[in-house]
């Protein structure tokens, strides 16, 4: 008896493990709204007022140097003119992110695609 119900448990365990690894990857908005952007970053009028308002991101990014740059901000920052002069305007330092890189792929992609 105790041999079925550890079968069953590990069943069911594989079949959780299984749900989840197939289920469908987030969306960008998804990743956007999860990852708090909004707390600092103005969108169309309304958000935060800490960082500068996300517009015009396809002139200033690639999408190589947009990940690179969301994967350390900070570090990326303090060698590029551009966001040094930002930090005189927005003196709140972006933060990490704490995402996976597959999540910050996508949010490169939703970010360079809705506010080119």
């Amino acid at each position: 008896m105790k041999h079925l119900i550890a079968i069953a448990l590990c069943s069911i365990l594989c079949a959780l493990i299984l749900l989840m690894a197939c289920s469908a990857p987030p969306d960008g908005k998804t990743v956007f709204i999860e990852s708090g952007c909004t707390r600092c970053h103005e969108i169309n009028g309304s958000g935060g007022s800490q960082g500068p308002q996300l517009e015009g991101l396809q002139s200033k990014w690639t999408p190589e140097s947009l990940e690179e740059f969301l994967s350390d901000p900070p570090a990326y920052a303090k060698d590029n003119a551009r966001l040094l002069a930002y930090q005189k305007k927005y003196p709140t330092p972006m933060p990490r992110l704490e995402i996976t890189p597959a999540r910050r792929k996508i949010l490169v992609q939703y970010l360079l695609k809705r506010y080119p």
